[in-house]
């Protein structure tokens, strides 16, 4: 067994044949030394590299913020990221990737050395639930307030988002994009209160001709607890949808006349009786 002496008489040692050698030769060899130390280091990263990449410090942990809708693996799929390592990942190549993903607002791709991979993600919020027609038959489609399709086919959970109605798209696929007479609506939406929101059960869009334009609409707004339909201007807000409900429930305490219909457009709600006309 070796001593500790013997360790500090071996460094006494070397202290003393290094301090023997002439100061400008010391330097030098302390050169050569850290020089080959480098090459030593560039050589050893670079072979790595020219091993091809799947070997050499693999990612072996990749941390994403938001799974979505999705499964874990067909996020990575999409991502692109299968035998790849921490010299050969390209971030850009694979933000593009995840952002082709309808359901991904935005991507962040983070490398953390040695095999660390962080992926960021933000997911489309869903402004309304879209009615549109496939053949002779309607879909469900979620879509946000950019007027991106996001998602198809789900079914309906979100008791706080509205159904629109008549959007004129026709098979509407994830990833489609609205008209922007259409996304202006869901911009809206997006800002209105969703306890407001979860008194309306549909939001059909009534659209108007005039002059050839098809970009011009009002509403027919249906609350969730009331068979009484209200005609509304496109643009509404908290206050609006407030005084249209209060309207709503007035009448259905205090019916002067039966009535299935309001016209809101106006500043006075006006009640059209059945079967009378507007």
């Amino acid at each position: 067994m070796l001593k500790e002496d013997s360790f500090v008489d071996d460094r006494i040692a070397l202290q003393s044949l290094i301090s023997r050698i002439p100061a400008q030769k010391r330097k030098v060899i302390l050169a050569l030394l850290a020089i080959a130390g480098f090459v030593l280091i560039v050589a050893f990263l670079a072979g790595g590299v020219a091993y091809g990449g799947r070997s050499f410090m693999p990612i072996s942990r990749i941390d994403v913020t938001e799974i979505l809708n999705m499964e874990r693996a067909d996020i990575l799929a999409r991502a692109g990221i299968e035998n790849q390592t921490y010299w050969t990942i390209n971030k850009t190549q694979i933000t593009t990737n995840l952002l082709g993903i309808a359901a991904i607002k935005d991507a962040a791709v983070e490398k953390h050395f040695p095999d660390r991979l962080v992926i960021t993600l933000e997911a489309r919020k869903p402004a309304a639930i879209v009615m549109s027609r496939v053949g002779e038959a309607g879909i469900l489609q979620y879509v946000d307030e950019t007027g991106k399709v996001f998602e198809k086919g789900r079914s309906v959970s979100s008791a706080h988002l509205p159904l629109i109605t008549d959007v004129n798209m026709q098979n509407p696929y994830a990833g489609a994009q609205f008209h922007s007479s259409v996304t202006s609506l869901l911009r809206t939406l997006s800002n209105i209160s969703p306890v407001l929101l979860s008194h309306i059960s549909e939001i059909e869009i009534n659209w108007i001709t005039t002059g050839g334009r098809l970009d011009l609409y009002d509403l027919i707004v249906y609350p969730r607890l009331s068979s009484i339909r209200v005609r509304m201007n496109a643009d509404i807000d908290d206050a609006y949808i407030r005084r249209m409900l209060l309207a709503v429930k007035t009448l259905e305490e205090y019916p002067r006349y039966t009535t299935d219909e309001i016209d809101y457009r106006s500043n006075d709600p006006v009640f059209i009786p059945k079967g009378g006309s507007r």
